[in-house]
């Protein structure tokens, strides 16, 4: 019966560590997707601002849905563009980047500058 017991007890164990590594794998994977996203819009961004005034600045789009690890997940983007109060022509840009991963609302954020 002990034997069973014990048995039992560390079957239970490998079990949840399995499901935990699995989850931390997941959210690993959402987490890259995000950095690559992020640099993208970046990229993006300063692109249109080269062409700012002559043409409205573009954000593209505020979202971006993607099947991960046979999951859609919904990434929403933040961003905020103003000019640094302290020197003229240098532009801060910040993206963030949420989603939610189970019942976790995850956020990925960066800042990048950009000189006019």
């Amino acid at each position: 019966m002990v034997a069973l017991v014990v048995l039992c007890s560390g079957i239970v164990l490998i079990y949840k560590s399995f499901f935990l590594c699995a989850d931390y794998l997941n959210n690993l994977t959402c987490r890259l997707y995000a950095s690559s996203l992020i640099d993208e819009k970046i990229g993006d961004i300063t692109e249109s601002f080269a062409e700012w005034p002559a043409k409205d600045l573009n954000f593209g789009n505020t979202f971006v849905t993607l099947d991960i690890n046979h999951k859609p997940v919904c990434f929403t983007y933040d961003i905020n563009l103003e000019p640094l109060s302290d020197v003229k022509s240098v532009w801060q840009v910040d993206v963030k980047l949420s989603w939610d991963d189970g019942p976790r609302h995850m956020h990925a954020q960066r800042s990048a500058y950009m000189i006019r």
